[in-house]
Parts: structure tokens; sequence; C-alpha cells
């Protein structure tokens, strides 16, 4: 679970009100040992690792499970916001298809990004980087994403109170 308001990843199990703490938990920063405002995760069990929407940090990290640091999968070390194709504004979730390849709601890019596995330069296949609107080719706002059983990309936009389907490409 990510509890953003302290800047950490939990882990809950059934039956048990206690968390065990997994990623963060160092207060909110960018340093390695640190998240700032974490959102989606998604558990990648291949490398048994968490994979983080660190929204402030404006980046996408690795985190293995019972390390102490993350690695940068993709976005600006420095915590710094950008619109390149290789950077973020308040990504705040993420998925990962069966191939391996990355996808982030970039909220205040408003666009979806898709990174091929292991590359750090996305490219936009859903919304146009800094354009708001409310067309059925513009985000306003995404801050969810899922795949269907297709491979469908569906879209949470919030400003723009709707969900979006995009089909396979």
């Amino acid at each position: 679970m990510s509890d953003n308001g302290n800047d950490r990843v939990m882990r809950y199990t059934k039956g048990n009100n206690t968390g065990v703490l997994v990623a963060g938990g160092n207060s909110r920063g960018n340093d390695t040992n640190q998240l700032n405002y974490p959102m989606g995760i998604y558990f990648e069990s291949l490398s048994n690792s968490l994979i983080i929407a660190n929204t402030y940090a404006h980046n996408i990290v690795r985190w293995r499970i019972g390390e102490n640091n993350w690695t940068l999968i993709a976005g600006n070390l420095n915590a710094s916001r950008g619109n390149s194709p290789s950077s973020f504004s308040d990504p705040l979730d993420l998925t990962v298809d069966p191939m391996g390849n990355l996808y982030v709601a970039d909220r205040s890019n408003r666009r979806v990004q898709s990174f091929s596995a292991g590359q750090t330069e996305g490219r936009t296949i859903a919304g146009i980087t800094g354009v708001q609107g409310s067309n059925s080719n513009l985000l306003n706002g995404p801050c969810g994403i899922i795949f269907d059983s297709q491979l469908n990309l569906y879209v949470v936009d919030t400003v723009g109170n709707r969900v979006q389907k995009f089909l396979r490409y």
C-alpha cells in the first residue's frame, strides 16, 4: 500500500492491521533511501521488487524487497520536473505489460508515456504533452491506468471526469 502522506510503502497481511515497512520511511526526500509522495506501485515478481511512481520526485524507481534504497528506472535523478520524453511532472500511476514495457500516467504533463523494456526515453501514447482538453485524444489529469485482457489501455482522467479507453496499438 502506498502511504504517500508518510512517504513509504507498507505491506499488510490478511487479518492483521499492523503493517510492515517495505520501502521508504526515512522522511520525505529525494535521496535514494527516501520516497517523495509515492503513489502508484507495481510488484515485479521476477526481480522481487516494487516499481514506484515517486510523484513529487518526478521519477519512477525500483525498490527491491529487503533493500534500503531505490534505483532510477525513468525520470530525473535530481527530482526536477520536465516534459521531455525522458522526464515527468507528477507521475501518479504506472503499470507493466506482459512484455515488460512500462506505462506511466504523467498527470501534470497530461499524457501517458510508454517505455520499452530497459529504455529511459518514453513516447507519448495517450494525450498530448501539456495540452488539456476533453477531446478523445486529449487528457486532463491522468491519474490511473490499467490494461484489460486484450491489452486495451484504460486511463482514469480525473479532471476530465471520465475513464478513457485506448485500443491496443
